[in-house]
């Protein structure tokens, strides 16, 4: 879709080198997201020809360690325009750190992520790793307006699923199915998108899927607000 309520989206993919004894890669997860999101726009459009569908910027690259992500993030991407970018890190995760090589804890992150200033979101796929602390400790020091992740053990292919789940109602909206065709009506927000992503895919609140975003004076948790927290 080239363009949703005035706002387009880059998904900037960093994906962490896996030990020995895993071989998955997320990176045909996001070449089909993209496929989809062209063919949701040109449904929704009529279009009949090729098209870049939500006209997002799909990025892959290969990160080991805390200075090849800083050096991944830093990378000037070209016809960015004034699109928003999403930062997505696939990569191991425990308490208060995420792995590659080597390790790269939430303070070191914090500092990696503090200088830039073009990333609207945080995804992280990583396991045990996206909790209340570690959001406040990122979005206290990155520009970044949301952060999103799991903050329990999360099987490496329903956290996937969940994940895809997200985007697609980010880049594409809520799929619904009138009597006479099928339609996606449009999601404003990322936090609308997780609230909704708790009942489009329940497992995500098994999963402990969480997105916090800013308010002026606070940082809240959309599984929080689930589950009866005020905000």
């Amino acid at each position: 879709m080239r363009e949703r309520n005035g706002v387009r989206y880059i998904i900037k993919v960093f994906e962490a080198q896996w030990d020995q004894l895993h071989d998955e890669t997320v990176k045909p997860f996001f070449g089909q997201l993209k496929r989809d999101a062209n063919e949701t726009y040109m449904r929704r459009n009529g279009v009949h020809h090729e098209n870049p569908g939500h006209d997002a910027l799909f990025s892959y690259v290969v990160f080991q360690n805390a200075e090849g992500l800083k050096d991944a993030l830093n990378r000037i991407d070209q016809g960015v325009d004034q699109r928003r970018k999403i930062a997505y890190f696939a990569c191991h995760g425990k308490r208060g750190t995420i792995s590659a090589v080597q390790d790269i804890s939430r303070r070191r992150l914090k500092n990696i992520l503090s200088p830039l200033t073009s990333y609207d979101g945080l995804y992280f796929g990583a396991r045990n790793f996206v909790n209340r602390k570690t959001a406040e400790v990122l979005l206290g020091g990155a520009r970044s307006t949301w952060i999103a992740g799991y903050e329990s053990w999360t099987p490496w292919l329903e956290g996937m699923l969940c994940d895809m789940m997200f985007f697609r109602l980010l880049l594409s909206g809520r799929f619904v199915r009138p009597k006479t065709n099928a339609r996606w009506e449009p999601i404003k927000r990322p936090d609308e998108v997780a609230r909704r992503l708790y009942e489009q895919f329940p497992q995500a609140i098994d999963l402990r899927f969480s997105l916090f975003y800013r308010k002026p004076d606070r940082v809240c948790s959309t599984l929080e607000e689930h589950f009866g927290k005020e905000c």
